[in-house]
């Protein structure tokens, strides 16, 4: 049972998206609640574009506007280059094409997660949401097995228990309560390694494309760059591939940087005149799974439940989503539903929603080329555009997934078991790839 003498209804881990869009809900529902974040914002944070699935849960509480009025660049689509494809060429997918029944607009962003993050915290803080910034969770008090509060430190020294009714973890990749229950495990598969910067006097995005994600090809199992247009002629340029192949190297992050750059004739041609306007940022080892994503009086939400790879731009998508259904568990356990049935649907709800995003994910990494060819053909395109545009979480979007899912695995299974197919991983090159790039 909730304890009815908390200081709280709801302490928050972390003030990244996931913690600020649950404050700003939570505020506007009338709840008392408490945002703890360790850093001071803005920081610094990758991420910069985020999925069009989350423009209803910003526009309910009221931060589209705000988006909107920032100027952040408009994202109608993604588009994806070939590592020998000529400059200029590229499959492209507007993630309006088939608009989805709540859509509120037809084009996402490409954001500074840092002037981001910082704006949807203070939206929060407006909304009636208590922030505290530069104090640091400790750990989470467990009283016969429920969670009842937070030991929290401020920079100087100071030390504090605060107690609430709920407690939830959206302190990101440090995974406050996962690493303390020990329920994180390292991911088995992926083991991704990924190097970006700002760059100033990259190529703009072809005449009719201004604010397109560009995903570029590598030519290397599991890497690929991307390429973000921002505001005031910035663009987030980044490459991702797995750890052992920077190890492997012998180069310095920048020299490993350019060599992958140079894999890509699309890459190297709009880099050519670039010129890095911040320090490198590195990220590694960021892949696990936790076993346990609630339990009584805790739930875990953003990346503190589970992160892979951004190549699908899902983080805020997960994020939003996931705050969105805490939420709705909080407000339905404070109302008298019994709460480990609550929390029982909130972990199966966003569960499988993440799970579906991980096989995508690894799909993706089977086999590049088959997502592209899928992406292309008309019988196909709705399924791709849809899984694109986020939002896994819905019935008939985590069942369109797994439909394309199951029908990915069945197409990647007749290629590995033909040694002849050009589309198996390895090939010097792939027919099907070179024509959808003429």
């Amino acid at each position: 049972m909730a304890d009815s003498n908390a200081d709280l209804d709801v302490i928050i881990i972390g003030g990244g998206p996931g913690g600020a869009t649950l404050a700003s809900l939570l505020a506007m529902g009338g709840y008392r609640a408490l945002v703890v974040e360790k850093d001071i914002h803005p920081r610094d944070h990758v991420g910069e574009s985020i999925t069009p699935s989350t423009n209803p849960i910003f526009k309910r509480i009221g931060f589209l506007e705000k988006m909107e009025d920032a100027g952040f660049v408009h994202k109608p689509g993604a588009c994806w280059t070939a590592a020998r494809s000529p400059a200029g060429k590229f499959v492209a997918i507007r993630l309006g094409e088939f608009p989805p029944p709540d859509a509120t607009q037809l084009y996402t962003y490409n954001v500074e997660r840092d002037v981001f993050d910082a704006m949807l915290l203070r939206h929060a803080h407006e909304l009636g949401a208590k922030v505290l910034q530069g104090v640091t969770a400790q750990h989470v008090i467990f009283e016969e097995g429920r969670a009842v509060g937070v030991r929290v430190k401020v920079t100087d020294g100071w030390e504090r228990d605060l107690r609430a009714k709920f407690v939830i973890d959206a302190s990101g990749r440090r995974c406050l309560i996962a690493n303390q229950l020990h329920l994180k495990r390292k991911d088995p598969i992926f083991n991704q390694f990924g190097i970006y910067s700002w760059f100033k006097g990259v190529e703009p995005n072809p005449p009719g494309y201004e604010g397109f994600l560009f995903l570029h090809f590598l030519g290397l199992e599991r890497c690929w760059a991307w390429q973000i247009p921002m505001r005031n002629g910035i663009c987030s340029v980044g490459v991702v591939t797995d750890k052992a192949d920077f190890k492997k190297s012998g180069r310095t992050e920048e020299e490993f940087f350019d060599s992958l750059v140079r894999r890509s004739k699309p890459l190297s041609h709009n880099m050519r005149n670039a010129e890095r306007i911040r320090p490198w940022w590195i990220e590694g080892d960021y892949s696990y799974k936790i076993d346990q994503l609630a339990g009584p009086g805790w739930m875990l939400i953003g990346d503190a439940l589970r992160f892979v790879d951004p190549i699908f731009s899902t983080g805020v998508d997960v994020a939003a989503y996931s705050a969105t259904f805490a939420y709705e568990a909080i407000e339905a356990t404070l109302n008298g539903a019994p709460e480990h049935e609550v929390l029982d649907a909130y972990s199966r709800r966003v569960g499988e929603g993440v799970d579906a995003w991980y096989d995508l994910i690894a799909l993706f990494y089977k086999l590049q080329n088959l997502f592209t060819i899928f992406a292309v053909r008309k019988r196909f395109r709705e399924k791709v555009v849809r899984i694109l545009q986020g939002n896994l979480y819905m019935p008939e979007s985590l069942q369109r997934a797994r439909e394309m899912i199951q029908i990915m695995e069945e197409s990647y299974e007749r290629i590995m078991s033909d040694p002849t197919n050009l589309l198996r991983p390895g090939a010097m090159w792939d027919p099907e790839e070179r024509e959808l790039a003429s």
